[in-house]
């Protein structure tokens, strides 16, 4: 009823996890984030490692598998067969009506197809390449290639999840100009303003354009920024003072959506 997951190269316990019913198939997924197991009364679960939040995914499981290279589900229901292309948004998945027992899930030359077992017949279900190869795109840190294929597509709410997903992963990695595409496709465009105009800044401190994202992550101006976006006001502050940027101090402030007490910039103002 326990699950411990343990780091061998670091050597440490990353996650444990105690469930109510005894676990009788479980799998990682390649980047070590997600953690699929299924219990004795046939329930599928999601596990985010770093979150340790769980998300019941399906009752009635009687088979399930990660898609070799990918982050992609699929799994088998009571008379359904069901794939989650964007595990970062388990609410969102694409379900086949069918009848017998899924047998086997190939990918081979750039085709994953989930093969069923019918009475005597074989049925093949072909899943979506374009929507498998958008989480390897994710996870190989591509994001252009990402924000071409999400383009390519028509929005819908699985789109939506994946420019979401892309939006954070991107964000988490400085990727400033392609976080803030993401948040303009899901409609928060005062954020992706935002980011834009923080780059902006970057690029008018350094005094050239196309910085590098380890660059950018470094600059004391996305620091501020990104931490004020999050809500981390005291940080951003402190950067600030840190630089000697007061007036920016007094302006910490999301265009038209969080602005710092000016209360506060009176001991700041003393401070200097």
């Amino acid at each position: 009823k326990t699950v411990s997951v343990y780091d061998l190269v670091d050597n440490f316990n990353q996650n444990t996890h105690t469930h109510e019913s005894r676990i009788d198939w479980l799998e990682l997924n390649e980047t070590c984030r997600k953690l699929l197991f299924r219990d004795k009364k046939m329930r599928l679960h999601l596990l985010d490692l770093e979150s340790d939040k769980r998300t019941s995914l399906l009752e009635y499981c009687s088979y399930v598998q990660w898609v070799p290279q990918s982050d992609v589900v699929v799994a088998q229901g009571r008379g359904s067969l069901c794939v989650w292309y964007n595990i970062d948004s388990p609410e969102r998945q694409t379900t086949f009506a069918m009848k017998g027992d899924v047998i086997e899930l190939e990918r081979i030359d750039g085709r994953t197809e989930v093969v069923v077992q019918s009475g005597v017949d074989t049925v093949s279900y072909t899943l979506d390449e374009g929507l498998i190869e958008f989480g390897t795109a994710i996870d190989d840190g591509d994001y252009g290639r990402a924000v071409m294929f999400l383009e390519s597509l028509e929005m819908s709410p699985e789109t939506e999840g994946m420019w979401q997903t892309l939006a954070t992963r991107s964000l988490a990695e400085s990727e400033l100009l392609v976080a803030a595409r993401s948040f303009a496709a899901v409609g928060n465009i005062t954020r992706s303003y935002y980011l834009q105009d923080t780059m902006a800044m970057i690029e008018r401190e350094l005094e050239k354009f196309m910085v590098p994202p380890a660059e950018v992550a470094q600059h004391w101006i996305c620091k501020a920024r990104l931490a004020a976006l999050s809500g981390e006001f005291r940080r951003a502050e402190a950067i600030y003072l840190e630089q000697r940027k007061v007036p920016y101090v007094m302006s910490v402030s999301y265009r038209g959506l969080v602005q710092v007490k000016m209360v506060d910039s009176i001991p700041m103002q003393q401070k200097w």
